[in-house]
């Protein structure tokens, strides 16, 4: 799931973030709110989740649930989200 980072409590361990999907435009549309939770002493997610705008984020139940477990992060900058739009609008126009 495509997610903007807005808060990390890392003191319970959890992520609020907002999830997003990119139209055949390229533009970025927000879903919903979530409220996710972080494997406690994971520090690799941690870091990725600080130091990163967006991310890329599986979770170990339903990406539809709040209080899901973060498994995997791959964090993404503006550009590499700007990638993403154009590889989406250019599959739509194909």
């Amino acid at each position: 799931m495509l997610v903007k980072i807005n808060d990390i409590d890392i003191s319970n361990n959890k992520v609020k973030v907002t999830q997003l999907d990119i139209d055949d435009y390229g533009s970025v549309i927000p879903i919903k709110e979530l409220e996710l939770k972080i494997p406690p002493y994971d520090d690799s997610i941690i870091q990725t989740l600080k130091n990163s705008p967006y991310a890329a984020i599986f979770t170990q139940d339903s990406i539809e649930e709040n209080n899901s477990i973060i498994i995997l992060v791959n964090g993404m900058t503006i550009d590499e989200l700007n990638k993403e739009k154009k590889k989406t609008i250019d599959k739509a126009a194909s």
